[in-house]
């Protein structure tokens, strides 16, 4: 049982509206709470496995996204330059800050690449509502941290049995090659 996934009232997935069928769908990658305060030892792992997502996935065609807690602080620096948009959250939930959905809404995104800090809560509320909403949703299981690595594999394990898809960021990669070369082929 993953004490962390029930450990406060603010901890628990929203639901909304379910999303459209698109006629040109869009890939979103969510960087989730990739904060100093959140990154603490596994920052350098982290960082160094976000740098390859983050720098290819426009390239691909992939929007990329930023969700902090607004209680943690800014973006880690190390990131890069271009860390936008930003959309801050008050809740495990990312989906608890309406703008997000909007934006995921307006460019036609249904699909949702999670990666980040804290797979014990944010990372796994964040997937949970998305799907209440009707996204597609991955968790590119070698992206995401949390307080222990007990607590990360035991997220994701969870979130595999609620249909979260978990990936390797080269299954992640390789699968935005395809969807890009398919897409030009049209």
């Amino acid at each position: 049982m993953l004490v962390a996934l029930t450990a406060g009232a603010c901890d628990r997935d929203t639901s909304g509206p379910r999303i459209g069928v698109y006629d040109n769908p869009r890939v979103g990658l969510v960087v989730v709470d990739a904060q100093e305060d959140f990154l603490g030892g596994e920052a350098g792992g982290l960082l160094a496995s976000l740098g390859p997502l983050i720098a290819g996935a426009p390239g691909l065609g992939v929007d990329v996204v930023y969700v902090r807690s607004d209680s943690a602080g800014e973006i880690d620096p190390r990131l890069g330059a271009k860390r936008e948009p930003v959309f801050a959250k008050h809740r495990s939930d990312a989906f608890s800050t309406p703008d997000l959905d909007a934006y995921f809404r307006a460019h036609e995104i249904d699909h949702l690449v999670l990666v980040g800090a804290r797979a014990d809560s944010s990372i796994y509320y964040t997937a949970l509502g998305a799907k209440n909403r009707g996204y597609k949703v991955a968790v590119v299981g070698d992206v995401v941290t949390a307080g222990s690595e007990g607590g990360r594999d035991g997220a994701l394990e969870a979130l595999r049995r609620r249909g979260v898809e978990i990936i390797t960021s080269e299954q992640a990669l390789a699968e935005w090659a395809r969807r890009k070369k398919y897409l030009s082929s049209r």
